[in-house]
């Protein structure tokens, strides 16, 4: 109970911190504007007979780990900067509580971020007839997937002293995490080996997303996500405990 109620009160200071500076209405915007971009500009939207949200969830993961490096790059650096590291780890609050209470303020911005982008969805579901409850559902798909990006962008930012060395490495790893297409070499190097090729290829971020949005969604595709929140959030313990040290 005690932990519950330490995350709460650094998540709560963590959040409040993020609408204190100008900067977040400016990630908001750029947010908001690659995602309609995308969508309207990049994606075959107006060739494209029956228009839906998968022309907006499919440019997500790669919007996202552009972005989401910005949110997390001071969640480290700014303690490493002003020395207030050392009294935070001094403080009756164990480290598990200050790890995750940053990691839910960012996931939290990000979950306002994805928000933000209903202009779309009202845009389309004008347009044609949507199936709304999916489109709910793919939203909350995404908002998992931000997540897990959070959660490695967290990570990189605990071993990073400044800002903007953070910000590069979160957006290099967020990057090839999304990017990365082990299958396609799998299938290069091996490809008669069937089960070798479907077992790569369930470690590919976007290939587990792209399923979940397409519409099947399983307990595969949450776990996935789930477990690379889990992993990244626990090397984020161990290394702040060790700095501790």
């Amino acid at each position: 109970m005690q932990l519950i109620k330490d995350v709460v009160n650094c998540w709560g200071k963590e959040f409040k911190f993020y609408f204190q500076s100008k900067m977040i209405y400016l990630i908001l915007f750029v947010y908001a504007t690659m995602s309609a971009g995308f969508v309207l500009y990049v994606s075959d939207f107006y060739e494209n007979t029956v228009a839906n949200m998968a022309q907006f969830f499919i440019y997500q993961p790669g919007i996202l780990a552009t972005i989401i490096p910005v949110l997390t790059m001071r969640l480290w650096a700014d303690e490493y900067k002003y020395n207030t590291l050392e009294l935070i780890l001094t403080q009756p609050i164990s480290i598990a509580a200050v790890v995750l209470g940053k990691f839910l303020a960012a996931w939290s911005v990000a979950g306002i971020m994805i928000l933000s982008s209903g202009g779309i969805w009202g845009m389309v579901a004008f347009m044609v007839n949507l199936d709304n409850r999916w489109i709910a559902i793919n939203y909350l798909i995404t908002f998992l997937m931000a997540g897990s990006l959070c959660a490695l962008a967290s990570l990189i930012a605990v071993f990073c002293y400044n800002a903007i060395a953070a910000f590069l490495g979160a957006l290099a790893l967020c990057l090839l995490t999304v990017m990365a297409n082990f299958s396609y070499w799998i299938e290069k190097i091996i490809p008669d080996n069937v089960i070798l090729n479907d077992l790569v290829k369930s470690f590919d971020f976007k290939w587990q997303f792209e399923n979940m949005i397409m519409g099947q969604v399983g307990v595969g595709g949450g776990v996935y996500f789930v477990l690379l929140i889990v992993a990244a959030l626990w090397t984020s313990l161990i290394a702040v405990e060790y700095k501790r040290k």
